[in-house]
């Protein structure tokens, strides 16, 4: 009992220990007294944290962490930050004012991860001169030479990718991995993301940096429930929405009918460039059970009106402002986007423009 007794006192002292703040200490060559601000990021944004006065080169910043994080010494009239992770520990920064991407930082593991990160990345050197090269290529319309510098860029943009995802896989349970993880999270697809979130869930799940990865999941699941919402086969979602006349219009309203769902708006250009090729398909097919409602996401509805008028859309005319979420449901990321649908509410086809949309309608109704 003695024996678990002292070994108890003995983590609680160790707890004890653990400071609960920082301090960031800089002391840098050709400075003199200039403002420096501490920043941090927040959803790819940097964020005032402090504002400290340099004297003689010197200047300190004292706060706390819950967890470590990146953050970025500017100094006023200097375009380059410098950076380092702050944990709440003692932090010693040395350098030139001149060259403060060359920093020495004492008393921060997770900042000699980040440079030794900086440092192997494949290609680095190289990217900086065939951006230049490139640059001549192009001035000298030497297609040839662009082609060999385009390969080679996606060469080593692919030997890239692959660094950051095997650092990433190997440093999952530290503040750097997740901060090069949440760097990429923007760039993966729904299935990778969630991936990426379960890797750093056990060591880092309380941590800024894996809460702003996770909000990315939001969006991209409400697009996966609009896609299996909208496949082929799939009934319509229902709507009921206000017409440009001012009346409650719904689309199961339609049943019994071939109807198409089109998403426009008066803004879009492509929109009314297809708008005279739904008007002769419905003027051909609509005395045969063919009908259309245009559901417009303008914002300016009096422009929406007008647009109406100029191009002669005669049938059901909607509108779908942000807050009644039906493009959402229907997962627009583009317009025109159009949805056929058949007698029985389900959609049949996706995207039929000019003569596809005619010759569908014809062997539907014919």
């Amino acid at each position: 009992m003695k024996n678990v007794l002292l070994a108890i006192f003995g983590v609680a002292l160790l707890v004890g220990c653990q400071p609960k703040s920082y301090e960031v200490t800089g002391t840098l060559e050709g400075a003199t007294s200039e403002r420096v601000i501490l920043k941090k990021l927040r959803k790819g944004q940097p964020v005032d944290v402090d504002t400290v006065e340099m004297v003689n080169g010197v200047f300190t910043f004292t706060g706390s962490v819950e967890a470590p994080e990146l953050y970025f010494a500017v100094i006023d009239g200097k375009q380059q930050p410098a950076v380092f992770f702050v944990s709440n520990s003692k932090i010693s920064i040395t350098g030139n004012v001149d060259k403060l991407a060359d920093i020495e930082v004492k008393g921060s593991e997770m900042t000699d991860l980040f440079m030794q990160f900086n440092d192997d990345v494949p290609g680095h050197e190289r990217t900086q001169q065939l951006q230049q090269e490139y640059q001549m290529a192009y001035m000298n319309q030497d297609q040839d030479k662009l082609k060999i510098l385009q390969e080679e860029m996606e060469s080593i943009l692919e030997d890239q990718r692959a660094y950051f995802k095997n650092f990433v896989d190997q440093n999952t349970n530290n503040a750097c991995g997740l901060f090069i993880a949440a760097q990429m999270a923007p760039s993966l697809d729904l299935e990778e993301l969630r991936e990426l979130i379960a890797k750093f869930e056990p060591a880092m799940a309380g941590h800024v940096y894996l809460a702003e990865v996770k909000e990315l999941l939001e969006p991209l699941e409400e697009f996966e429930k609009a896609q299996a919402a909208t496949a082929d086969g799939a009934v319509a979602p229902d709507f009921t929405l206000k017409s440009d006349k001012g009346e409650e219009v719904s689309l199961s309203d339609f049943r019994g009918k071939y109807v198409l769902v089109d998403f426009w708006a008066s803004w879009c250009k492509p929109c009314r460039m297809e708008n005279p090729n739904v008007v002769k398909a419905y003027n051909a097919f609509n005395s045969k059970g063919f009908d259309v409602v245009s559901v417009s996401v303008d914002r300016d509805q009096e422009a929406w009106k007008k647009a109406i008028e100029e191009d002669g859309l005669t049938w059901t005319q909607v509108h779908a402002d942000e807050a009644s979420g039906v493009a959402e449901i229907y997962g627009i990321q583009s317009i025109p986007s159009t949805f056929l649908l058949d007698k029985e509410g389900k959609i049949i086809a996706k995207n039929l423009r000019g003569e596809a949309l005619e010759a569908k309608l014809a062997e539907l109704m014919n």
